[in-house]
């Protein structure tokens, strides 16, 4: 018997060493793919269970009986078998495609497949939309130059906590673990109207008071003791850049002469920019702000040119409150930028500081 087996096993290598290396594989590949529809036979129907539900195209009431089940379960472990010893598989392979002819009824159906895996993959997007990342474009110059027009950026929406997802108006928020630090660029619902997403730079945080006088920001932290300046300085650079705005239908046009200033808040360095004749602020507008319990101050990183807390109102007054519940998320890094003349590629897959 045992020298009977071993010349067959012998023959069988004989053959398939005959095949092509792509052949092998081929006969590998519908061997996986019929031990699999096998497997989804015995999951849905064996040993006489009835599904949760019957797709249109399956018979009421269909099942597996315990000899078909033997079968499949025999036809599966003699493949697992052969591939384990190495042996030839096509005499496997092929009972198992015999077998599954057999019990066509019982497969898979492909519209059924094709739906299950579309269902599956909009399950996952919409879970990492809802919770993970979410895609946002810049639209406007106001943080050039650290964030140019026709960046796309991704927002990191569990930085903070967990919002409950498309409850914008207002937004409802499911849990938070920490606070955003200062210097933190973040995606939030501009709070007046609650109608559009705006990316700004957290400058200040709950209970602070903030002062901007002479391209310089102070800061007095949880609105005690003294104002303290933010690190800055002005750079020998060329300030030049390209801008756009596609909320007042604005095509690429130069941007202003500017100056460019180096800044830094905590951990974050980074640069801003001012125009060199900026425009006059109404007599009388606020240059020092109280941020409210519960808020964060943020500001443009094109100071001159950059609708923020600075410059929102409500019933004729300073309204500078961004609330926290209304941040959807940190902003990461940059996927894809294309600016005026093509793609601009020395950005792409690049961090945000």
């Amino acid at each position: 018997m045992s020298r009977t087996r071993k010349n067959s096993r012998r023959q069988n290598t004989s053959v398939r060493k005959e095949r092509t290396w792509w052949e092998n594989r081929k006969l590998k590949k519908k061997g996986v793919e019929l031990s699999a529809e096998l497997r989804y036979m015995l999951k849905r129907f064996g040993n006489g269970r009835k599904p949760l539900f019957y797709w249109p195209w399956e018979p009421k009431g269909l099942t597996l009986s315990s000899h078909d089940t033997d079968r499949i379960t025999l036809h599966l472990k003699s493949w697992q078998e052969a591939l384990a010893a190495k042996e030839d598989l096509e005499p496997v392979t092929t009972h198992m495609e015999e077998l599954v002819r057999e019990l066509k009824s019982y497969r898979r159906n492909a519209i059924a497949s094709f739906v299950k895996s579309v269902l599956l993959a909009a399950s996952v997007a919409l879970f990492f939309r809802a919770f993970i990342f979410e895609p946002f474009r810049i639209p406007s110059g106001s943080m050039i130059p650290t964030l140019q027009v026709g960046d796309y950026i991704y927002v990191n929406k569990s930085a903070y906590g967990i919002r409950v997802p498309f409850t914008d108006h207002p937004p409802k928020q499911f849990a938070q673990w920490s606070l955003p630090t200062r210097g933190d660029i973040i995606v939030f619902i501009e709070p007046l109207k609650n109608s559009e997403d705006w990316i700004k730079r957290v400058v200040g945080l709950p209970g602070d008071v903030i002062r901007f006088h002479n391209r310089t920001i102070y800061i007095k932290k949880g609105g005690k003791g003294k104002f303290e300046p933010v690190a800055t300085k002005k750079l020998e650079e060329e300030c030049s850049y390209m801008d756009k705005n596609e909320k007042l239908g604005e095509d690429w046009h130069p941007g202003k002469p500017c100056d460019i200033y180096e800044e830094k808040i905590g951990k974050h360095t980074y640069k801003v920019i001012y125009d060199k004749y900026p425009r006059p602020l109404p007599s009388g507008w606020p240059d020092t702000w109280k941020v409210p319990s519960g808020c964060v101050f943020v500001m443009g990183d094109n100071r001159d040119n950059s609708e923020d807390s600075r410059f929102l109102m409500k019933d004729n007054k300073a309204a500078p409150c961004i609330p926290l519940v209304n941040i959807k998320g940190k902003a990461e890094f940059i996927w894809l930028s294309l600016g005026h003349n093509g793609p601009r590629w020395k950005r792409m897959f690049t961090g945000i500081r």
